[in-house]
C-alpha cells in the first residue's frame, strides 16, 4: 500500500459524500439481498470463503493466512478493517493492495442510493465485485465487529477461525464475555471446520456448546498446540499456520508450527505492530484499542524485554471512564518497560475527547499531540509506542508522513 495523499482524500471525500461517518449498522435484514449473488457465485467456483474472528488478532492472522497462501501460489483476496491510512488497505489480492485509480472507478461504478448500504457494507460489497472478477482460489475475511451482526457473516464461510475474546464494542456486543462468544461464533456453519485460540477454559467449554453441531472443530490450547506462555503474536501466526496445514492437508505439531512461524515473514501490516525510524527515533505502532489488547502488548513488552525503555504516546476512542482507567492501570503495573505514560486526544467524531479522560497518577496528559511529537522527534532518541484507536494512530502517521515522506 503506497499512501498517496491527494488521491486518499479524494477517496474519502467520495465515500463521505455517499454516506458520512464510518458507523456500524446492526440492522441487515434490508442489505442481505444485495450481497446473494456474491455469495451464490462463490459457492458455485472453486473459491472458498475463511472467516477470521475474534476480539484481537484477527488482523494479523488474516494477513498471515493470505501472505502464507500466496506465496504457495494461490490467488486470494483479502478483506481487512478499519484503514489506518488509506481506504486502499481494506483491499488486498495476493500480495497486492488495490490502486487508488481502480478503488475510485469501483466506487462510482457501484454506488447508487438505491442500495440502501452502510460505508462498511458498501465497502465489502466493492471488495466482493473485485473478488469476483479475479478468479480467487480463497478469500479472507476478517470480521469488523462482532461476527452475526457482521457483513461479512452475508458469505457463508468454508472456514472459520476464532482467535480471542475480550470485552469491546460493549454498545452492540453486552459486556459479558459468555455473549461476546456467542455473537463472534455467528459466523461459523455446521459443516464449516472451525479452529480456534481461546486461552480460558471456560470460554472453550462455552463455545463447545455453542457450536455443538460443528463436527469438525479444533481448540489449540486443548490439542497442546498453544501454551499459556506463548506470546500473543506467536498465538496469531500459529493458529494461521495451524489453519494452513489443515487446509492442505498437512499434519502439525508444535515444534514444526513454532520453527515455521519464525522463519515465515509475514508483510508489515499498518498499525499492527509496525515500526518506523526517523533519525535515531524509533517509532512503533500498535492498534490496542481495548482493555484486552493493551494486556497482550504489555505482556508482549514483558516476554521481549530489552534494557531500553519505550515512551508511550495514546489516545483512545470513546469508551467508558472505567475501561479507560483499567487500559491504563495495566500499563502503570509494569514501569519497568516505560520511561513515560502519555495520553492525548485527537480530531474525530469517535476520540474520546481530553475534557471526558479519567485523571491518574504517573499519566501526564498531553494537550498537543503535534507539538508534543515535534518535541520528540527534535530529541533525536528513544523508542516510542504510538497505541490506542486505530483512527490515532492514522493521524500521527499521517502528521509525520507530511514532516518526513516515510510512509
Amino acid at each position: 500500500m503506497s499512501y498517496d495523499k491527494l488521491k486518499d482524500e479524494k477517496l474519502d471525500k467520495l465515500l463521505q459524500s455517499y454516506f458520512g461517518a464510518e458507523f456500524f449498522n446492526p440492522k441487515h435484514s434490508e442489505v442481505r439481498s444485495f450481497f446473494k449473488k456474491f455469495k451464490t457465485q462463490f459457492k458455485n467456483s472453486k473459491c472458498k470463503v475463511i472467516t477470521v474472528a475474534g476480539t484481537n488478532g484477527k488482523g494479523q492472522t488474516a494477513h498471515f493466512i493470505n501472505d502464507y497462501l500466496s506465496s504457495l501460489g494461490y490467488k486470494c483476496g483479502l478483506w481487512t478493517s478499519p484503514h489506518v491510512l488509506s481506504v486502499t488497505e481494506r483491499f488486498k489480492f495476493c500480495n497486492d493492495y488495490i490502486s487508488h485509480d481502480e478503488l475510485e472507478e469501483e466506487f462510482t461504478d457501484l454506488y447508487s442510493s438505491d442500495l440502501k448500504l452502510s460505508y462498511y457494507e458498501f465497502l465489502l460489497y466493492c471488495f466482493c465485485s473485485l473478488s469476483s472478477k479475479r478468479d480467487l482460489d480463497y478469500i479472507v475475511l476478517e470480521v469488523g465487529l462482532g461476527g452475526r451482526l457482521d457483513a461479512v457473516n452475508f458469505l457463508d464461510a468454508d472456514y472459520t477461525l476464532l482467535t480471542s475474546i475480550s470485552k469491546d464494542h460493549e454498545e452492540f456486543l453486552g459486556s459479558s464475555l459468555s455473549g461476546i462468544l456467542k455473537e463472534k461464533l455467528g459466523v461459523c456453519r455446521d459443516g464449516a471446520p472451525h479452529i480456534s485460540s481461546l486461552e480460558q477454559d471456560y470460554l472453550r467449554k462455552k463455545q463447545d456448546h455453542f457450536i455443538a453441531s460443528v463436527v469438525d472443530k479444533t481448540d489449540l490450547f486443548e490439542a497442546g498446540i498453544l501454551k499459556q506462555s506463548d506470546d500473543y503474536f506467536l498465538r496469531n501466526k500459529v493458529l494461521a499456520l495451524y489453519f494452513i496445514n489443515k487446509l492442505l492437508n498437512k499434519t502439525s505439531n508444535r515444534e514444526e508450527l513454532l520453527s515455521e512461524a519464525s522463519k515465515f515473514v509475514c508483510s508489515v501490516t499498518k498499525g499492527r505492530q509496525e515500526e518506523v525510524t526517523i533519525e535515531n527515533i524509533k517509532f512503533i505502532f500498535i492498534g490496542a484499542h481495548n482493555i484486552d489488547g493493551i494486556r497482550k502488548m504489555r505482556d508482549y513488552f514483558l516476554a521481549n524485554k530489552t534494557a531500553d525503555k519505550s515512551s508511550i504516546l495514546c489516545a483512545f476512542s470513546k469508551r467508558s471512564d472505567e475501561d479507560i482507567i483499567s487500559s491504563l492501570e495495566i500499563l502503570k503495573s509494569s514501569p519497568c518497560l516505560w520511561d513515560s505514560l502519555n495520553v492525548t486526544s485527537f480530531e474525530h467524531l469517535k476520540a474520546l475527547p481530553l475534557s471526558s479522560l479519567p485523571l491518574t497518577d504517573g499519566v501526564a496528559v498531553v494537550e498537543d499531540w503535534q507539538k508534543f511529537l515535534d518535541k520528540v522527534i527534535n530529541s533525536n532518541k528513544g523508542q516510542w509506542i504510538v497505541t490506542g484507536s486505530y483512527y490515532f494512530i492514522g493521524e500521527v502517521q499521517k502528521y509525520l508522513n507530511s514532516r518526513f515522506s516515510i510512509l
